[in-house]
């Protein structure tokens, strides 16, 4: 079954701060809590992204998109997790005051046995790399 996951939220750093850090594609162990580990081959739309999670597990990411102009960044996950066609999506706008509104969605195609579990652990994950991100980048 086809899944969309998302959360958006507001946090307290400019717009570019924000982008320059999820332009750069690697050093994602620098503010994500559960990867361990983060090396990238290439640059741009076609980079590989290889991250390891605090609980072994091993990811391989494709960058799909790095749009400077509206800040989007699209990436699929190609192994590692337990859904097929794993597409994240992280959008930035400025909202005013040195604030950021982000936007973060991934979606998914989930077996039923395994649906809800994924669902529930993305709504506990995404709002918490979203912090990650906004303490990373005031530091």
């Amino acid at each position: 079954m086809k899944e969309i996951v998302g959360v958006i939220d507001t946090i307290a750093v400019p717009a570019p701060k924000v982008w320059e850090v999820i332009a750069a594609i690697g050093g994602v162990d620098k503010w994500a809590s559960m990867i361990t580990s983060c090396r990238v081959e290439g640059g741009g739309p076609g980079a590989k992204r290889f991250c390891t999670m605090a609980d072994g597990t091993d990811l391989e990411e494709v960058v799909e998109e790095v749009d400077h102009g509206t800040m989007r960044f699209r990436y699929r996950i190609v192994r590692g997790l337990p859904v097929e066609s794993y597409q994240g999506t992280i959008e930035i706008r400025a909202a005013g005051n040195a604030h950021s509104e982000i936007t973060w969605y991934s979606a998914y195609a989930a077996s039923e046995e395994i649906a809800e579990g994924f669902r529930q652990m993305l709504r506990g994950m995404l709002p918490g790399l979203i912090k990650g991100l906004e303490h990373y980048c005031r530091n």
